[in-house]
């Protein structure tokens, strides 16, 4: 009886569905897995990894082999024989009683075969291949950061929605309640102004104001939309739904972030280790192996190489055909070729210079990138400090609103106020709520570009010594 009580009281619990609850890491492995930018930047690594396979497949040699086969139901030249008096009648000596005849050809067979196999094997490129799988080794690593470049940056974008969409759901939550407020005010000013206690004009004003109230709410409600929409595409999960997110933003974040100096920052973004600056210094590594190998194909330069070819040609496949190696159906030569560039208008030349500006440009672009970078990171820094401070003063003023209803409250338990004064306070403390949320979301917005900009990650702060990061 005791086992039947508990099953009953079990029994809701077992029936009633799971919901999936989605956290911050959660989502962030889904995302790894799901989001076609990700994948995309996969398969760049993937074609990036065969073309260093191609240029190292250049120190081996290439073996091509060609077979051919032909079948002539007619063969041209038919069997060859000759009678031995006209043998003897071209020699000038007297026929025989009774000649015979001799086959000296047995004639075209309806088959014939043709076997070629090449060797080839370069011997002297000057550098050329080496320095071809050096840069394309070096697009390969500046593939596989851009990855990991790509993927913080969608880490970045996800916290920065997800804080969107958690203050989104708190200002709808408020503007419910402003909706409300602002309706029994309405109320009140069509009451009074049918006592006469109260101008039309203050009820079309309280009209207004619930009005907007309203509009704010359709506009976030649009806001919120595409951000779901956003979230789903980031993260590859299609019915991902905001009930089956779990995420809260954190202030901590942000006073840890903040607890480094500006100039701490700019130099964790602006290292030589950070990935925007290694893909830029890639670029210009690779352009320089570009450089080397233009250098090796100058004028007058020769690649050598080693080709073998053996050759076979007759009317059955080398091995089967009788006598194969006493006959001339086969053939072996050994060649060393020299091959170089004498003149071609000065292309070559024009390669060459093309290389070194092209050097050159990676060069400032490395240095625009280290300017952009500070820039970045100073105006992230400036804006997240104002809105923190923003919050701070919001926060301040929310608890003078707050003081000022509870002051509201006791006239009207005095019988000093009215209730169009206690609603008006309340809306006061919900319109200065809202302009709280709102600093908030651009708090976390300047906080997360912080994070992405210095490379910092909240759980593995870098240790700073000497003041250098490590």
């Amino acid at each position: 009886m005791r086992k039947l009580a508990w099953l009953l009281l079990l029994l809701p619990s077992i029936l009633m569905p799971l919901s999936a609850s989605y956290t911050l890491c959660d989502l962030i492995a889904s995302m790894e897995i799901n989001n076609t930018d990700l994948r995309k930047a996969d398969q760049a690594i993937v074609q990036s990894e065969l073309d260093v396979k191609d240029a190292k497949a250049a120190y081996h040699p290439a073996i091509d082999l060609t077979l051919t086969g032909m079948y002539m139901p007619n063969p041209l030249i038919d069997d060859i024989v000759v009678n031995t008096n006209d043998i003897l009648t071209q020699l000038g000596r007297p026929p025989l009683m009774q000649g015979y005849d001799i086959k000296l050809y047995d004639g075209m067979e309806s088959t014939y075969y043709n076997a070629s196999i090449s060797i080839t094997q370069p011997l002297i490129t000057w550098g050329k291949i080496t320095n071809s799988v050096k840069l394309y080794e070096t697009v390969s690593d500046a593939m596989r950061i851009q990855r990991s470049d790509k993927e913080k940056q969608l880490i970045v974008e996800l916290k920065a929605r997800l804080a969107a969409l958690y203050y989104i759901d708190e200002a709808m939550d408020l503007l419910d309640e402003t909706i409300e407020t602002s309706g029994r005010l309405v109320a009140l000013a069509r009451s009074g102004e049918e006592e006469g206690a109260v101008l039309s004009s203050d009820v079309i004003d309280a009209e207004i104001q619930a009005r907007q109230a309203e509009l704010s709410k359709k506009e976030l409600e649009g806001e919120r939309i595409s951000l779901i929409e956003a979230l789903r595409t980031l993260t590859g999960i299609k019915d991902l739904s905001p009930d089956d997110i779990s995420y809260v933003p954190s202030e901590d974040d942000v006073s840890f972030i903040l607890s480094y100096p500006m100039e701490s920052l700019i130099g964790f973004a602006t290292s030589p280790s950070s990935p925007s600056l290694v893909m830029a210094s890639k670029a210009t590594e690779a352009a320089e192996y570009g450089k080397k190998i233009a250098d090796a194909s100058m004028y007058g330069i020769p690649d050598i190489a080693l080709q073998l070819s053996a050759s076979y040609g007759g009317p059955r496949f080398p091995f089967i055909e009788k006598n194969w190696s006493g006959k001339d159906d086969w053939n072996l030569m050994i060649t060393v070729a020299f091959k170089t560039t004498l003149w071609d208008g000065g292309k070559i030349l024009n390669n060459r210079d093309r290389i070194e500006s092209q050097i050159e440009s990676s060069r400032i672009d490395y240095d625009a990138a280290v300017n952009a970078l500070e820039s970045a990171v100073v105006n992230a820094y400036t804006s997240l400090d104002i809105s923190l401070s923003k919050v701070r003063y919001q926060e301040l003023r929310i608890d003078n609103e707050k003081r000022k209803a509870e002051d509201e409250e006791m006239k009207k338990e005095l019988g000093a106020a009215s209730d169009e004064g206690m609603l008006s306070s309340h809306l006061s403390i919900l319109e200065e709520e809202l302009d709280l949320v709102t600093e908030r979301m651009m708090m976390f917005q300047n906080c997360y570009t912080l994070y992405y900009l210095s490379g910092i990650d909240p759980d593995r702060p870098p240790v700073i010594t000497d003041g250098m990061a490590e």
